[in-house]
């Protein structure tokens, strides 16, 4: 599938497990449709599953950024090392809201060190992109 059918599965999937989190997806999906911004098919199926996840009640929101956020960071990288620097940064992007989401929420849920995951995508982000 292409970036626009991949994307326009993921808001069906939010109309069809409409939630809290869904809701939060649904408009960046919208925007990101507008600029019509690429996704991975990996990328696209998480944040499926995510809110399929979400919706039953079997894993929490800080969870599905946190995933997110890796597959975004992961894309972004590729994509820059390929050239393509709007959707690379635009997946880079993504990943720290993601990231942000994340570490304000996951504080109240467990008792995690987010700045551990700093270091090794900071590092990751570094070792893959310097030449």
């Amino acid at each position: 599938m292409n970036a626009r059918e991949l994307r326009n599965a993921i808001a069906d999937t939010c109309e069809n497990y409409d939630s809290h989190y869904a809701q939060l997806v649904k408009p960046i999906n919208q925007l990101l449709i507008n600029v019509d911004a690429s996704i991975s098919e990996e990328t696209a199926y998480v944040i499926m599953e995510n809110l399929k996840l979400f919706y039953s009640g079997d894993k929490y929101m800080a969870e599905c950024h946190f995933d997110e956020s890796e597959n975004f960071l992961k894309d972004g990288i590729e994509l820059l090392q390929k050239g393509d620097l709007a959707n690379g940064a635009l997946q880079i992007y993504g990943a720290g809201l993601n990231f942000a989401s994340y570490a304000s929420k996951v504080r109240g849920q467990k008792n995690v060190n987010p700045y551990m995951n700093f270091e090794k995508n900071f590092s990751l982000i570094m070792d893959s992109l310097q030449k």
